[in-house]
């Protein structure tokens, strides 16, 4: 059904450090938005990024004691993304263990399967409790109605459709620092092939922006981002949105979703101005998931198929702990658990874009 329709499916998350965006199919005229990114090799619980809403711009900015013009800073754009896609529990390594549990389906300390789903649905966990119930349930479906997903998305972002952009300001060309800033902006139809060796002036979509005539002014910002070594980590228990547009050949829309309890790392660069082996981890409320993904089926007139409340009910038992990270043996499982790996290369901030559309929902 879905193959009918050829939808461009452009996903994007908000990562405290990271940005992870998805475009697929249709035009290279549709703008995609939103959001971070991650992946990378797998091991459990690493840092979080937290995130904090701001809708001002300052003259100048300061990172561990230094101080820097408010445009200083490096720009890095996603250039790839990884969704642990593949048969051989290429998902098991996504991700972090955000519960701090290695969950087994004999596990009696986590929240209580959603919509009657069996233990063996959600867990086990991957490497390391490594949570992303997202890569091992509903990756696979997803792919079975859109096999091209991955390598359309990735050909999006070559393509310069969108991407994802990070500017850490006033990060140092060498040495270790704390408490940076980092801003997340969405990058949307560069109008040209990029280039990706710093001279691409990306723009940014209007909707993560405080003032919408500034594209400095993002209110994604991670004020306790760090470096060490060639690590950077964007901080501690981020929430993320996450934008996925949709369009057939007549009309379009726009899913939004958020990752609770997000944590995210990249390895950069020695000259830091690319970045590989980047992870986000992160957990969708799953009724919001639902609400979210119900705009997609009006989309593909999918409301009064049968297939489509399937598809609904597999969401909510791919459920595996708790919107906000945590579990309780006392509550039904209520988030997503996810997971996504990046990379990234150096970009400049553009001005800014158009709005990302918005349509209808199924009941």
């Amino acid at each position: 059904m879905l193959g009918n329709n050829r939808v461009r499916f452009a996903l994007a998350l908000v990562t405290t450090a990271t940005a992870v965006a998805v475009g697929c199919g249709g035009a290279d005229t549709t703008a995609t938005t939103t959001t971070t990114g991650t992946g990378g090799s797998g091991m459990g619980g690493s840092t979080s990024a937290s995130t904090t809403a701001s809708s001002t711009t300052a003259a100048s900015s300061s990172t561990g004691g230094l101080t820097c013009a408010n445009d200083e800073g490096v720009v890095l754009a996603v250039t790839k993304l990884t969704f642990g896609e593949g048969n051989s529990g290429q998902w098991k390594k996504f991700g972090f263990n955000l519960d701090n549990l290695v969950s087994t389906t004999a596990s009696t300390d986590l929240c209580k399967p959603n919509s009657n789903a069996l233990t063996v649905v959600p867990y086990p966990d991957g490497d390391d409790g490594i949570d992303n119930s997202f890569g091992k349930n509903l990756l696979p479906l997803i792919l079975s109605l859109y096999p091209t997903l991955v390598a359309d998305s990735n050909a999006g972002i070559q393509k310069g459709i969108f991407t994802v952009l990070l500017k850490m300001d006033c990060l140092p060309p060498t040495g270790d620092v704390t408490g940076m800033t980092t801003r997340l902006f969405a990058g949307t139809a560069l109008g040209s092939t990029p280039k990706f060796d710093g001279t691409d002036k990306w723009p940014v979509a209007p909707e993560l922006l405080g003032d919408p005539m500034d594209p400095e002014s993002s209110t994604i910002r991670f004020h306790n981002s760090s470096v060490t070594g060639t690590m950077y980590d964007a901080g501690k228990d981020a929430t993320f949105i996450l934008t996925i547009p949709l369009n057939t050949k007549t009309t379009s829309t726009s899913v939004k979703l958020t990752l609770y309890a997000a944590r995210t790392t990249m390895d950069l660069a020695g000259d830091r101005k690319s970045a590989t082996s980047g992870r986000i981890g992160g957990v969708l409320n799953t009724e919001e998931f639902v609400a979210e993904m119900k705009k997609a089926g009006a989309l593909l007139g999918l409301c009064e198929s049968p297939l489509f409340a399937g598809l609904l009910t597999q969401a909510r038992q791919a459920s595996d702990i708790m919107a906000d990270g945590s579990q309780d043996p006392t509550k039904t499982c209520d988030g997503i658990s996810m997971g996504l790996g990046f990379e990234m290369k150096e970009v400049q901030l553009g001005a800014v874009g158009p709005v990302t559309p918005i349509g209808a929902t199924c009941n």
